[in-house]
């Protein structure tokens, strides 16, 4: 739980687009283009440190590397109240950005492989579904305020949330498996006994045992090890759920929510909609938790993203068509989407690049998927003002709804099913 306040930290900057921009617009303190580089420019961050936090976290462990996230983080947040107090400096605003995306990139790579190293098999699919679930917290915190408060009060409750971050992160034990990396045996024993209370320290010993043996009997990997046979086509399927992630157009969604809900008469405002959805969304992670370690990765990845596409050609046809009389339809069918994509290709990523490969490979994997979902969702994100502007607000979900399908069918034909397996059997060259 405490390694899941980083990711409550990061999530914060992401949903805080969707109120905070639909505001300065309407101020005409920001143009439509620099929305759309506020909304997209955190990508570039979480592209640029992916690769230098896997380096980091063989060398410095995990702790130490989400210490670091959360002084980005932090950074951030004052570049944001200087833009306050100046609002012409837009650029304060472009680089506040890009310090939050760093954060991210940390944080998504570190955190998925800290679950990995110290959850048990039967509880790493409902952990990793809390690495989401916090993601969406952040999202709803702002929703939730944004609209409601001063652009300083929210900055101000942002950087005690990172405060809180920090503090939780120096509250964490390290990892069992890098201190074991490391030679650090005694503390590894440690800090296995504080994770996992329920067992007599001489049996964590003897899982540590095996758990050294099985380092040294591995040689030293590098970054070209992941593209050996074996490891190849692991890596090719978690980029491929890391891209399908992006591509359902979840990014663009939490970015511009409060900007795609329609204004209604006799129903919610387009805010209260988005806080609505922000919440369903959050609330529906927690359902995913217990289904994705009793039917499993696979089954939940093809039938979310099937659901998702069939979501978003409902919400092409609803703004194609323009029927305003059903105002209500995009929030019911954004909402189901965003539902869908919660229980399971939301969450099944952190599962299995966690899963799928071995301590010495898992950071380099770690990065490489990071920077896959970086990449695509600087497109998604961008595109989506760029394509509503020039072809419409439609045609985004049209193509959402494609990719959703290609995806579904995708992972039928290629994604392993990794639920309740061991680490020793799914990390195998041919698990």
């Amino acid at each position: 739980f405490l390694a899941s306040t980083g990711v409550l930290g990061v999530g914060c900057p992401i949903g805080w687009t969707s109120p905070t921009m639909k505001r300065l617009e309407a101020e005409k303190l920001i143009t439509k283009s620099q929305v759309g580089w506020v909304a997209s420019a955190h990508e570039i961050g979480h592209f640029l440190s992916p690769f230098p936090a896997g380096y980091l976290v063989r060398r410095v462990g995990r702790i130490r590397c989400l210490l670091v996230a959360g002084l980005l983080c932090g950074l951030g947040w004052i570049l944001v109240m200087l833009y306050e107090i100046n609002s012409d400096h837009i650029l304060l605003l472009y680089a506040s950005r890009v310090m939050f995306g760093l954060a991210m990139g940390v944080v998504f790579t570190v955190v998925p492989l800290y679950i990995g190293e110290v959850a048990e098999p039967k509880n790493r699919g409902a952990l990793s579904t809390l690495f989401q679930a916090m993601l969406y917290l952040g999202h709803l915190l702002e929703y939730s305020l944004g609209p409601y408060v001063s652009f300083t009060a929210l900055t101000t409750i942002n950087l005690i949330v990172t405060g809180i971050w920090l503090v939780a992160t120096i509250c964490m034990k390290e990892s069992p498996v890098y201190l074991v990396q490391v030679g650090r045996n005694d503390k590894a024993l440690d800090n296995l006994s504080w994770l996992d209370s329920t067992r007599d320290r001489e049996v964590l010993n003897a899982e540590l045992e095996e758990t050294k043996e099985m380092l040294d009997s591995r040689q030293q990997r590098n970054f070209m090890d992941l593209f050996k046979q074996g490891y190849r086509t692991k890596l090719a399927i978690v980029c491929f759920a890391a891209a399908s992630q992006t591509f359902t157009g979840m990014s663009s969604v939490v970015a511009y929510a409060a900007q795609t809900f329609p204004n209604t008469k006799g129903f919610l405002n387009s805010n209260q909609y988005t806080i609505l959805f922000g919440f369903l969304v959050f609330a529906f992670t927690f359902v995913s938790a217990s289904l994705i370690d009793s039917l499993g990765r696979r089954p939940l990845m093809i039938l979310s993203a099937f659901g998702c596409g069939i979501a978003h050609a409902t919400t092409a046809v609803y703004f194609g068509l323009n029927t305003a009389s059903v105002s209500w339809l995009p929030f019911i069918t954004i909402t189901s989407f965003s539902i869908l994509y919660s229980l399971g290709i939301g969450p099944i990523v952190n599962t299995l690049q966690g899963e799928l490969f071995p301590p010495e490979l898992k950071g380099y994997a770690s990065s490489t998927v990071t920077v896959v979902h970086a990449a695509t969702s600087f497109i998604v994100t961008k595109s989506f003002q760029i394509i509503s502007t020039d072809a419409g607000l439609y045609v985004n979900f049209i193509i959402y709804a494609v990719l959703c399908f290609l995806s579904a069918g995708i992972a039928y034909m290629f994604v392993p099913e990794t639920k309740q397996r061991p680490l020793t059997e799914t990390q195998a060259t041919d698990g």
